[in-house]
């Protein structure tokens, strides 16, 4: 289960007021009337996403995975993250 991100109370008819863990450490306690608000969750990404995600990046971009160069490989890890990331952003 996702752990809550912040919390409303307080709704005036008007709006509500907020609180998140920029208010302190005992945050998700203060307020015992209130709705707590949640990221929505990740999606996981299958080995075969996940695969394909680094064929994509090893073999359709510019550097490449074939190669020796340390500093392309190391760019190509940054670009697989980043990748990685992005897709597991999708909806």
């Amino acid at each position: 289960m996702n752990e809550p991100v912040a919390l409303r109370y307080d709704f005036d008819g008007n709006g509500y007021l907020y609180m998140d863990a920029g208010s302190g450490s005992d945050w998700a306690s203060r307020v015992k009337d209130c709705e707590f608000l949640y990221t929505h969750p990740k999606k996981e990404l299958t080995d075969e996403e996940i695969i394909n995600t680094l064929d994509k990046i090893c073999y359709e971009g510019d550097s490449g995975c074939v190669t020796g160069s340390l500093t392309i490989f190391h760019q190509t890890i940054v670009n697989f993250a980043r990748a990685i990331l992005k897709k597991a952003s999708e909806k």
